[in-house]
């Protein structure tokens, strides 16, 4: 990213003015832009409940457009959610299970995209666990679990133990052979990465993180196979072609609507739209192409500062997410360091987890990189 868009990048994000903040696959932080959409929506509900005017639904369906269009999707196959768990759970709770049929997923999945399936073992559903290899799941042995029982295939675009990327469009090819869904949770991935839904029939997104929007707000994109073959299970007056005509029996929206029950979260939509425009200003391209910069210096600043970065060998697997560690040092220890030197970053896996975005400067790699060298050089 240049440095005069990134200078006024960064005037947009207090919060990474005030501290070196690398953590944005955990919580990313919310720009002025992000909170002045909430607040105005607030003052305007306040003033005079402009949530139920017809101004604030077209508002509503231009967020729709603006995130099918970052994942590559169609506005209809967008349903605003809570988080990536609820976007899931309607897979979950959608499909018609019967004794026999089986999940393949990754053996180390992120909770979100590993408790809801195993929780369909009472209905007598196999989970089946691809086994890990250096942070990542086997593909190979992935296909070899997929057969003619299996109804859905899932994966995280980006394992967030590791920040391994996955190739989709292979995991795609896999479980569309026997005729399951793939479904993918793109929150270690959307808004950082570009991500698109060709031969995804469900990709869940929670905001929080690398989307750097509000809490409690989320999409799913569902592709059409997806939209015809999973059952509304929780309708409300929202769910129907015209919400106003207050019908007795309920006419289902045939798009991604028909999965959107209840009066929306208004508030977190207003800023989800707001770090979706910023995104597509700035260029879908552009950010990815900054958070790999990002954090290819910040791997090559680390080793050269006497850390282990555990990274993919092969570049297409890259992510914005970098581990480090050192043998001689405790993860806890090491982490702890960073803290107290004004690094905010996460454990996870094997090491300290950074995830620096496109508002990180290169002073803040460099001063990242400096403590944790001092934290393993220290005596």
């Amino acid at each position: 990213m240049r440095s005069d868009v990134l200078d006024s990048v960064r005037q947009l994000y207090p919060g990474a003015r005030s501290t070196v903040y690398l953590d944005s696959a955990a919580v990313g932080l919310v720009s002025t832009r992000v909170r002045t959409a909430v607040v105005e929506l607030l003052s305007s509900h306040m003033d005079g409940g402009i949530v139920a005017a017809p101004s604030w639904r077209v508002h509503q369906e231009s967020v729709r457009a603006a995130a099918a269009e970052l994942v590559g999707g169609r506005p209809d196959g967008i349903s605003f959610t809570q988080n990536t768990s609820t976007g899931l759970a309607l897979v979950t709770n959608g499909l018609r299970w019967v004794p026999g049929d089986n999940v393949v997923l990754p053996a180390q999945e992120f909770p979100s995209n590993s408790y809801p399936w195993r929780g369909l073992r009472a209905l007598g559903v196999e989970v089946r666990e691809v086994p890990m290899r250096d942070g990542a799941a086997d593909l190979d042995a992935l296909s070899g679990l997929v057969d003619d029982r299996t109804r859905v295939v899932t994966i995280s675009a980006v394992q967030y133990s590791s920040g391994h990327r996955y190739d989709l469009g292979r995991v795609s090819e896999i479980a569309h052979r026997q005729g399951a869904l793939l479904v993918v949770d793109g929150t270690q991935a959307v808004g950082a990465l570009a991500v698109d839904v060709t031969g995804l029939d469900v990709l869940a997104v929670s905001a929080h993180k690398w989307l750097l929007g509000p809490f409690g707000i989320g999409f799913v994109h569902l592709s059409q196979r997806a939209r015809d073959v999973l059952r509304p299970t929780t309708v409300g007056w929202l769910s129907v072609a015209d919400p106003f005509a207050f019908t007795v029996e309920p006419d289902l929206a045939t798009d991604g609507r028909r999965f959107e029950s209840g009066t929306e979260n208004a508030a977190g939509v207003a800023g989800l739209g707001a770090t979706l425009d910023l995104l597509h200003e700035l260029g879908r391209s552009a950010v990815e192409e900054t958070v790999l910069e990002n954090a290819a210096l910040l791997t090559e600043l680390l080793r050269t500062a006497g850390l282990e970065v555990h990274r993919a060998i092969d570049p297409s697997a890259h992510s914005g997410i970098v581990i480090a560690s050192r043998a001689d040092i405790s993860p806890g220890a090491l982490h702890e360091a960073l803290l107290v030197g004004g690094v905010r970053c996460s454990l996870r896996g094997a090491g300290v987890r950074f995830a620096p975005h496109y508002f990180s400067s290169e002073d803040d790699l460099a001063h990242a990189a400096h403590v944790a060298g001092q934290a393993v050089t220290s005596p």
